[in-house]
């Protein structure tokens, strides 16, 4: 274990390099901390270059686009399910444990807990929960959870893409590859869930961080339109929700409280928070694809067009 005066001189090199980067992006240094621990996150559970574990959600998005939002719970899909918590306890503190000679962090797994429950849709049956402490010396540094489900609805080739690292510094320098969900699942899951009700009350959704998710996307990444088709279609069938046919406001409601929560998405252009203006950012990519007027080509984010 580093002994404690290299850890403290790391710690105060750390934070002060954290908190010029929270300053140059505009977002706090716990935003940027998380950030850096989930890149320590990577060395560990994904140094073996395979594919049993799956990134998901919004980190997954983050490493795409190199900014913008970040969450504190990382989500993952395995591989393959698992019939006893334990299990799944046994390979995630194995891949935590693994010793890496570029950082003098540990990470403890405190807790794995089973949040498996019936689904009416056939999502997520098998999840857990894993919280997880990081320690520098004898010191905590940071913690975050683990959401965890399996790849049950992911078909298609992964993508693998290296993490940007967050600050320039050793311990995070060389970052491996990381199996992501492909763009197009991510971008078809963010579209059928602006439109899914719930509740017996058939409320409309309020995460207004979808309709940003998929303003970041068209603004910043390039996608296939057959396969988003495709995808839509599986992921509103999962629903069990009429296929979107354009990119239009979820409920009245949104007018007002998009523009609201939008100013609080970091890194999301100022000139976006208005609900207007996202949807006609993502309505002049996507409609023509989701009214299948538009049946093959590849958006060109550079030139905001699709190419045939």
């Amino acid at each position: 274990m580093i002994d404690r005066l290299a850890a403290s001189r790391l710690r105060q090199s750390l934070n002060s390099r954290i908190r010029l980067e929270a300053r140059r992006r505009g977002v706090t240094a716990d935003d940027i901390r998380q950030q850096y621990v989930f890149a320590l996150l990577t060395k560990r559970l994904f140094a073996d270059e395979t594919d049993a574990w799956l990134l998901l959600g919004g980190n997954a998005l983050l490493i795409r686009t190199r900014g913008g939002r970040f969450t504190r719970d990382v989500d993952l899909a395995r591989a393959h399910g698992w019939t006893d918590v334990k299990e799944l306890r046994e390979e995630l503190k194995s891949a935590l444990s693994r010793p890496i000679d570029s950082d003098p962090f540990r990470f403890e797994l405190l807790n794995v807990s089973p949040h498996s429950a019936p689904d009416a849709y056939d999502y997520g049956v098998l999840t857990a929960k894993a919280d997880v402490r990081v320690l520098l010396g004898a010191s905590e540094f940071s913690r975050f959870s683990i959401d965890i489900t399996t790849r049950r609805h992911i078909n298609g080739p992964v993508d693998r893409l290296t993490p940007a690292p967050i600050i320039q510094h050793e311990t995070i320098a060389d970052l491996p590859p990381v199996p992501t969900v492909p763009v197009e699942n991510h971008l078809a899951d963010k579209i059928c869930a602006l439109y899914e009700l719930h509740g017996e009350t058939r409320t409309a959704s309020t995460r207004y961080r979808d309709l940003a998710d998929i303003v970041r996307i068209i603004v910043n990444l390039d996608f296939d339109a057959a396969r988003l088709s495709e995808v839509v279609d599986h992921e509103s069938s999962r629903r069990r929700i009429p296929r979107p046919t354009a990119l239009v406001s979820p409920s009245p409601g949104w007018e007002r409280a998009y523009s609201i929560q939008a100013r609080e998405f970091a890194e999301f252009p100022a000139a976006l928070y208005s609900l207007d203006a996202s949807l006609k950012v993502a309505a002049a990519c996507l409609d023509e694809v989701l009214n299948g007027s538009r049946r093959q080509g590849r958006w060109d984010h550079t030139s905001a067009q699709w190419r045939d």
